[in-house]
């Protein structure tokens, strides 16, 4: 089975000056996506001090104990982790405007794509091309431009086929083409093997209710704790 989660220690990876997004859930009020960059921080104390966090331009001094999804930008990847804000004010030692948040021993590493990509289990049915069988599969991850599936039959990268899911009631595909893209693992045990596909000429309304659908799921998994 591929590994879908990478982790580093945050120390490793996480230096000044890199930049910061803040993506609030709680409280309600607070609801969007600050931007922000790194100040300093204590893998003692836990804390990281951050540039006062910044809405449409207004620096926004975020109350004590607001919750956020923090995403530490670094080129192609990104680094994230749940936080707590612990402190919003003018930093005594250099009078810039800064917020304290808390920071885990470790973060997930996330490659920066075009589309946000979720761990999610879903189960469909596929057709290659000029054929009439159809064969089924489950999601392994799944975003708006593609997904990793699980299937019992030998696939080839460039190949086309016809995706039929449901993704919740009211959203689903219907003979969706998709390119497989690579193959991502074998698993000798269940003889299952990895597939990422990509799919083709979606719609630009369609393309809006998968990303919807895809933003919904991760913001229900975070407040669940499934993801981080």
């Amino acid at each position: 089975m591929p590994a879908l989660i990478e982790y580093y220690d945050f120390d490793s990876v996480v230096k000044p000056g890199m930049p910061v997004i803040l993506d609030i859930s709680w409280p309600e009020e607070l609801e969007g996506e600050y931007k922000s960059s790194v100040y300093d921080y204590s893998m003692e104390a836990k804390r990281m001090r951050i540039a006062m966090p910044s809405l449409k331009g207004r620096l926004i001094p975020l109350p004590k104990g607001t919750r956020a999804y923090v995403k530490i930008v670094d080129r192609g990847s990104l680094y994230v982790f749940q936080g707590t804000v612990l402190w919003s004010g003018m930093w005594k030692e250099d009078n810039l405007p800064s917020t304290v948040i808390t920071i885990p021993e470790k973060v997930r590493k996330v490659q920066r794509r075009r589309y946000i990509r979720i761990p999610i289990r879903l189960v469909g049915k596929y057709r290659r091309e000029d054929e009439d069988e159809y064969h089924t599969f489950s999601t392994m991850d799944f975003s708006a431009g593609g997904m990793l599936i699980v299937v019992g039959e030998q696939l080839k990268a460039g190949e086309i086929i016809f995706v039929t899911m449901k993704l919740k009631p009211g959203l689903e595909l219907k003979e969706q083409p998709a390119k497989v893209k690579r193959e991502a693992g074998f698993d000798r045990e269940t003889l299952q093997r990895f597939y990422g596909v990509e799919f083709l000429d979606v719609d630009l309304n369609l393309e809006k209710k998968l990303v919807r659908f895809v933003m919904e799921k991760e913001i229900e998994y975070r407040k669940k704790g499934i993801i981080y």
